[in-house]
């Protein structure tokens, strides 16, 4: 043993076993619950805005027996009868949220509109007594942040959750405890890339629809590539290094499809955290040959995670005595061979039963992450379904929402600031205080 403080593995398990969920799921507040509630309660539902992504959301919530969804609103046709025939529970169709609003007998909404409407919908569900469901970004323009605020302090009983899905997956969540536990010692630095080869534009039929149905394209109604992308990953960013940025410089532009379009094919920016961290973001419209990911860089190792597959990858540090890397050195010679080639799985993915060997390697990850206290059951559900089951479950029993209003309110920050960086060409600072 060295002379230098130490613990020994009995101890450090223990700790690691006492300590592996409280990073899960971070409890904002007191959610409120369905007046009266019984195991039979059933969440009856509004889903706002049924166009791509709100049909997506509403495969899932069809599974979820937990909600009911009783009402649907689309002001365009071909969407709101998209979004009946996907649900399949014969919602009353509504072409004005409002009167959706105004039923007494729905308990909650879901909004998936584009991004301006998102407040105010927001507010106006709050003010209607509904719980509610807010895709990210949370609000377009930076005061709607604190009205949100306001009105949930208003409405201390109705739960608001974000749709930041990378908050539901298990694998997000066992990389984040990695993290907290030093598994790459110190996180200095977080690059994420967002990269498709398509143009974004959508088909229209009318011409008169062009805005209606081709929203992300135009700064009235959207935030481009930060908001619809890059958001979810200036929220991995945060919870990473578990701070809000203080800076950011961006650049971006319309340099491959020039169709009229005000919002840029590509965006790229830097943001620096209070101890010197830095975010370093890209995302693109005209090649996808690196996909997308998050790359969270330490001076210790390297976890390399998207949705679905995680790895994790230790540097090659001449003394390590303490803590995480202390047991991983341990392990073994399995893991210190992959380490710094192929990586070691976080949430190894499903292999075949014929091959031996690979399935030998998988057990190994899973053994050597569960002695470390942070291995957690296999994500057997898409985060998109865990969101969903949390909100109903945060109005039905009261547990913590998986995304909250401070989360939203950094990842929609980061987004507003970005784009402003983008725009003015100048260093956009977070306000003091």
């Amino acid at each position: 043993m060295d002379g230098e403080q130490d613990v020994t593995r009995r101890d450090f398990l223990k700790s690691a076993a006492a300590t592996a969920g409280a990073w899960a799921l971070a409890p904002v507040g007191s959610p409120a619950m369905l007046a009266n509630p019984s195991p039979g309660d059933v969440v009856r539902y509004g889903m706002i805005g049924t166009g791509t992504h709100g049909c997506t959301l509403l495969r899932f919530l069809a599974t979820i027996p937990e909600g009911r969804c009783v009402a649907t609103c689309d002001v365009y046709p071909p969407n709101l009868k998209k979004g009946i025939e996907t649900i399949g529970s014969n919602p009353q169709p509504y072409d004005d949220y409002r009167k959706l609003l105004e039923r007494k007998d729905i308990d909650a909404v879901l909004i998936s509109t584009p991004l301006n409407l998102h407040a105010p919908m927001t507010l106006a569900a709050l003010d209607a007594g509904k719980h509610v469901f807010v895709e990210e970004s949370m609000f377009f323009q930076e005061a709607e942040g604190e009205q949100i605020r306001k009105a949930t302090e208003a409405h201390p009983r109705q739960v608001l959750q974000v749709g930041l899905q990378r908050r539901s997956s298990a694998l997000y969540r066992v990389a984040m405890q990695m993290v907290r536990k030093g598994a790459i010692g110190r996180a200095l630095l977080v690059r994420t890339q967002w990269n498709l080869n398509n143009s974004w534009r959508r088909p229209v039929p009318d011409a008169k629809d062009e805005r209606l149905i081709n929203w992300r394209l135009y700064r009235e109604y959207s935030g481009g590539l930060m908001a619809e992308l890059a958001s979810h990953q200036i929220d991995v960013a945060n919870w990473a290094i578990g701070a809000e940025p203080l800076s950011v410089v961006a650049t971006g532009g319309i340099d491959v499809w020039k169709d009229g379009r005000e919002t840029g094919d590509n965006a790229q920016a830097i943001f620096e955290y209070p101890g010197g961290e830095k975010l370093m973001l890209t995302a693109l419209l005209f090649n996808s040959h690196f996909g997308f990911d998050e790359q969270i860089l330490g001076d210790q190792g390297t976890i390399v995670i998207t949705l679905g597959k995680g790895l994790y990858f230790h540097e090659k540090v001449p003394k390590v005595t303490t803590g995480f890397l202390k047991e991983s050195w341990r392990a073994g010679a399995t893991v210190v061979a992959a380490d710094t080639l192929k990586g070691v799985p976080i949430f190894p993915e499903r292999v075949s039963d014929s091959d031996p060997f690979l399935d030998r390697e998988v057990k190994y990850a899973k053994r050597w992450l569960a002695s470390m206290g942070i291995y957690e059951y296999e994500e057997l559900h898409d985060p998109w379904y865990s969101e969903m089951a949390n909100f109903f479950a945060s109005i039905r029993e009261g547990k913590p929402v998986a995304a909250s209003l401070d989360l939203g309110i950094s990842a929609a920050r980061g987004v507003i600031y970005a784009n402003r960086a983008i725009h003015t060409g100048q260093k956009v600072l977070w306000p003091k205080g």
